[in-house]
């Protein structure tokens, strides 16, 4: 093993021969021959200027330059092993804080239900979720991952595709169709009062994607009512000003309990929704387990390069 000659190396060799006051008991610490940290020293003075230790048959001893040097560099030394060590713990103990990003609908359908196991699981990780209807650039602002409809992925990512059996759902209040009736086929919604989701980012509305035994359709639908936040657009549904547009298990609470009512249920289109991150070879560990948990709870595949 032999000892960089620049910077932190040379000094972590200084601080041990002064500590220990002795070149053979210092190459024993640190694993390398006598004539490494001799040589280490060397090039320490030559770029000091100054001689650092008095050198005798039987002693080492420092200078008074030295034992200056010393009282300065040591504390350092220490800080930065210190650092480096915490450093270690960081790339291989599953800690730290674990920021990402996702739509509200996520949230409420895969990690809500799961965050007080994950949290007990694994006690030094800190989560910080952003509720956010944009595709967020992960990498530009600074989150882990993220969570969003998979085909809205950008190509350089690494994805690991959730719950994909999600189906869509037209839903609205009991009084709502109670007074407006039930439409028979996506076509009749354009009749409809439809609470519709407004992007935040394009200004435009999300048209109401249909599928039924190979025939697609695309609702573009009209309504009084919109935006780009999901529990607003809950909120009005419930309240019975029209239908609405949303993952099947983000309500599925409400349909159970009737507060909501579903309509051309064997219409209703698959979706898919992905985690997805950035440069799957440097993954911190704090994001390697939450992605290992998911899969352990929801039964997912594995990564796939979008």
């Amino acid at each position: 093993m032999t000892i960089d000659t620049d910077g932190f190396e040379l000094l972590t060799v200084f601080v041990c021969v002064a500590d220990v006051r002795g070149f053979t008991a210092a190459a024993v610490i640190m694993g390398v021959s006598k004539s490494a940290v001799s040589h280490a020293i060397r090039q320490l003075e030559k770029r000091a200027g100054a001689r650092l230790f008095n050198r005798t048959t039987r002693s080492v001893g420092l200078t008074e330059a030295g034992e200056l040097f010393y009282q300065r560099v040591a504390p350092l030394v220490l800080e930065l092993k210190s650092a480096f060590s915490d450093l270690a713990q960081v790339a291989t103990k599953p800690s730290g804080t674990l920021r990402l990003t996702m739509s509200r609908s996520a949230y409420v359908m895969f990690l809500e239900p799961l965050l007080p196991k994950f949290l007990a699981t694994y006690p030094d990780i800190n989560l910080d979720i952003a509720i956010e209807s944009r595709v967020v650039d992960i990498v530009n602002d600074g989150y882990d991952a993220g969570i969003r409809a998979t085909k809205m992925l950008e190509q350089d990512m690494v994805t690991v595709p959730l719950g994909t059996e999600i189906r869509m759902a037209v839903v609205a209040s009991p009084d709502y169709i109670n007074r407006h009736g039930v439409p028979m086929i996506p076509a009749d919604l354009m009749a409809h009062a439809c609470i519709r989701y407004n992007s935040a980012v394009t200004g435009t509305h999300e048209r109401w994607m249909f599928s039924c035994e190979g025939q697609d359709v695309e609702i573009e639908t009209s309504g009084r009512i919109s935006s780009n936040d999901g529990m607003t657009l809950l909120a009005a549904a419930l309240e019975g000003c029209g239908f609405a547009y949303f993952y099947d298990r983000y309500v599925q609470d409400y349909l159970a309990d009737g507060r909501l009512v579903r309509v051309l249920e064997n219409w209703s289109p698959q979706r898919s929704l992905s985690l997805y991150y950035f440069n799957s070879r440097a993954m911190p560990q704090k994001l390697r387990v939450f992605i290992d948990f998911l899969k352990q709870q929801e039964g997912l595949e594995t990564e796939n390069q979008s």
